[in-house]
């Protein structure tokens, strides 16, 4: 594993550190947490663990489609985020990664994302459109919990699991269909989901 806090290679630019070893570089945080606005390094592999948490002026980020990996937290609390595009490079997003996004309103999960950490978007209650793409398998525990402005979402037909609270208290929530490669939907995945007039539940 590298060494991130090795000084002779955290490196600034345009406003943000980096963990430079000459062949690519790692986000690890901005110099100015209350700056509005980033566009991260083209260059850039991943995005550490609480990199933006809390950076509640964030209003927009611009992602590199050289970024692989969003880690755990990265950006946990932005509740001015108003809009992010992960691209189709990113193959992991960790756990909390985008909880409490409270002003975000839409988001397209790539297909490269095999798997949804637990809470990735639980309590974005702003959150009204969600475009998940073939290629996601798995939808962790809480993963769109407390999406209480989300109205309605359509599950891929590579979706094979649906975590426990998955949609907990998604209270807009009015219609779902799951495909029939779902073959797992855990406990509470749509408990609270108070306005669910249509639900398509496949045989499988």
């Amino acid at each position: 594993h590298k060494n991130l806090n090795e000084s002779t290679k955290v490196k600034i630019y345009n406003g943000a550190e980096y963990y430079d070893d000459g062949v690519s570089k790692i986000f690890l945080t901005m110099v100015d947490r209350t700056s509005t606005s980033i566009t991260i390094e083209s260059d850039c592999i991943e995005i550490v663990g609480s990199a933006f948490e809390f950076c509640t002026n964030l209003t927009s980020i611009t992602i590199p489609e050289s970024v692989k990996k969003i880690g755990d937290w990265a950006f946990n609390g932005c509740s001015s985020l108003i809009s992010v595009t992960i691209p189709n490079s990113v193959t992991a997003i960790g756990k909390d990664a985008f909880r409490g996004c409270s002003s975000l309103i839409s988001v397209t999960i790539p297909g490269s994302v095999r798997q949804l950490e637990e809470s990735v978007f639980q309590d974005c209650t702003n959150l009204k459109i969600v475009t998940i793409e073939e290629g996601v398998v798995e939808l962790g525990w809480l993963s769109f919990s407390g999406c209480s402005s989300l109205t309605s979402i359509t599950i891929p037909g590579s979706v094979t699991s649906i975590g426990h609270s998955a949609f907990l208290d998604c209270s807009s929530l009015t219609t779902i269909t799951i495909p029939g490669s779902v073959m797992s939907i855990g406990d509470c995945a749509f408990w609270g989901c108070s306005s669910l007039t249509t639900i398509t539940i496949p045989g499988s």
